[in-house]
């Protein structure tokens, strides 16, 4: 075999010698870390699932699935907070705190279970939190809320400050400059025939909720009350006053 010029070994050795001072690869930024934990709770993410402790970092496309009788808080990058209960699944499928108003989203995948929202009102402007479930988007700002999201694909959102608006399907953005809350106007969700804005949304204030059937279509908001037996809410009212 004959043996290689010269040139092409110093060539050789200067490729490798570039490709060992290149600087590897920045890691993703954590969207959060968890604040708390009572039970068994996993992370799946690359093909790899590992158990949860308090203080681990989370980040965006990660699935956060809890075991029974668990309870697992995640506080995000911008103090907004995400509360699990037994038995669910959660795609934290964006998380962008950028400082452009376009750059700024969370948007979390329900499977199945439970979740609550404490969304900081830092999130302004153009900015969206959205919990979704399998026929449904709730989109908020400044806003505590929860989601219960059956086998079925049914779920019920009850808002219990702010406003969120429940939609069977992605919530549209509002086009910049237009009038309307929040500072722009919604648009109709491209569909295979037309509908009216009360057929596809529902605004629900403070202390209602609504009630979304399995095929998506949501039904009218109606008020709701404290339930002292619901253990669910009352934890997580009890540490939404704790975190002020």
């Amino acid at each position: 075999m004959r043996p290689l010029p010269l040139t092409a070994i110093a060539a050789a050795v200067l490729l490798a010698a570039v490709a060992l001072a290149a600087p590897a690869p920045a890691a993703a930024p954590a969207a959060g870390r968890i604040t708390f934990l009572d039970g068994q709770a996993t992370r799946h993410a690359a093909g790899k699932t590992v158990k949860l402790a308090k203080g681990a970092s989370i980040f965006q496309g990660d699935v956060i699935e809890t075991a029974r009788r668990t309870r697992v808080e995640l506080t995000l990058i911008d103090q907004s907070v995400l509360r699990l209960g037994p038995l669910s699944r959660v795609e934290l499928d964006a998380a962008a705190f950028g400082q452009g108003a376009d750059d700024r989203k969370v948007s979390a995948k329900l499977r199945v279970g439970n979740v609550w929202a404490n969304v900081t009102k830092s999130l302004g402007g153009e900015a969206r939190f959205e919990v979704k479930t399998e026929n449904a988007v709730a989109g908020v700002r400044g806003t505590t809320f929860r989601v219960d999201a059956s086998k079925d694909k049914s779920c019920v959102v009850k808002v219990y400050s702010g406003t969120v608006a429940v939609a069977a399907g992605p919530l549209p953005r509002p086009r910049h400059g237009a009038a309307g809350a929040g500072g722009g106007v919604r648009q109709q969700v491209a569909g295979p025939k037309e509908v009216t804005r009360e057929q596809w949304e529902r605004i629900v204030t403070s202390m209602m909720q609504v009630k979304v059937a399995a095929d998506g279509r949501p039904a009218e908001p109606e008020a709701f009350a404290l339930a002292e037996a619901d253990e669910w809410e009352t934890w997580n009212r009890a540490r939404d006053a704790v975190k002020k």
